[in-house]
């Protein structure tokens, strides 16, 4: 007996969820030779004979070298153990260590100035990063141990633009730089001021806290974020290294989640722009606002514009009248999992993509 059935599509197969993403084949070479600033090869000094070490638990070899566990996975009860290894490979340098770390979905590459590997105390000088997002929006995005924050609701899925996801390729870009010795702690003791300016939005609950410490920053050289003086050619040569290594590996965009605005405005610069037009609206209104506010005579510094954003969040009633602007919030704290998502299209695929979309 037979029976005539309706002819359906075989499913499409999509090897992307099962395989390690093209970025995890990047050789150290190429991360030091396009990654690493002058600068920054100049602190490490001449580089050495490396090894390699295979990660299952969060555990580093030094402090700082520690690996996450966003998941929470435990295997017999270790809490320390990681859903999939990563491989370290660590190199002496005259004056401290690079080190590139890579998992099936991330590669990340740190200098350290200090003899680290020789159990003596050091620095974080340097650190880059390029992550596949292909898990974003999903519990399988935390999986990966390098990752410091979570990616698995629903509203960070890759390149949701405007509501709509596209059907294309990305990697998050992550940067930070640090100048030995500038740390606000390390150079002048102050824990609380060093821990206010890394995360600010920290301190909205405590206003009498806040407006004391962001009186001090508001008159200092720190950005938000910035707690250490920056490497100067670092940022200058951030963005074409990740164009070149993220086009070697055939992605179609790069995106990033800039934590407060003179990092919107460094990336924008360089071909970013906003996924989410209600954010951008937000940023404009805000941007439009302190262009009044500049009119009546009051100067801002880019420093200044960045703060000014920042003590939007506090009530009103606790907004020093001159600086209350009445705008919207910045829309990432870097506490919870809401962010402000900037993309670039680097292959054709991409730019045709976006010419459609808008």
């Amino acid at each position: 007996m037979s029976t005539k059935m309706k002819r359906q599509r075989f499913l499409r197969t999509n090897a992307r969820q099962l395989g390690a993403a093209p970025l995890a084949s990047l050789s150290d070479s190429a991360i030091w030779e396009v990654a690493v600033s002058p600068m920054v090869k100049g602190f490490l000094g001449s580089r050495g004979e490396g090894f390699s070490k295979v990660f299952e638990t969060t555990e580093g070899l030094f402090p700082g070298d520690s690996l996450s566990n966003l998941n929470g996975w435990s295997v017999n009860g270790d809490e320390t153990a990681i859903r999939n290894p990563v491989v370290g490979h660590y190199y002496r340098t005259a004056n401290g260590a690079f080190i590139v770390k890579r998992d099936h979905v991330k590669i990340k590459a740190f200098a350290w100035f200090g003899d680290v590997l020789g159990g003596k105390p050091g620095e974080l000088i340097f650190s880059w990063a390029l992550r596949d997002r292909r898990f974003d929006g999903t519990k399988r995005a935390n999986d990966t141990a390098l990752l410091d924050f979570p990616y698995d609701e629903w509203h960070n899925a890759p390149l949701l633009m405007n509501g709509k996801q596209l059907d294309a390729t990305s990697a998050e870009t992550s940067l930070y730089s640090y100048l030995p010795g500038t740390g606000i702690a390390k150079a002048c003791g102050d824990q609380e001021f060093e821990d206010f300016v890394a995360s600010p939005y920290r301190y909205v609950d405590k206003p009498d806290v806040f407006l004391r410490l962001f009186e001090i920053a508001w008159r200092s050289e720190r950005y938000p974020g910035q707690v250490s003086v920056p490497i100067p050619d670092v940022g200058k040569l951030a963005h074409a290294s990740w164009d070149k290594l993220a086009t070697r590996c055939g992605y179609d965009f790069l995106e990033t989640a800039p934590s407060h605005l003179h990092v919107y405005g460094w990336n924008c610069a360089k071909g970013y722009a906003c996924n989410n037009k209600e954010q951008q609206a937000v940023i404009a209104d805000f941007q439009a606002r302190a262009a009044k506010l500049k009119a009546t005579g009051v100067k801002l510094s880019r420093l200044q514009e960045s703060w000014l954003f920042v003590i939007q969040s506090l009530p009103a009633e606790c907004i020093p009248a001159p600086l209350h602007l009445g705008s919207g919030k910045w829309m990432q704290n870097n506490i919870d999992q809401n962010n402000l998502w900037l993309y670039k299209p680097l292959s054709e695929k991409a730019k045709q993509l976006i010419a459609q979309t808008n």
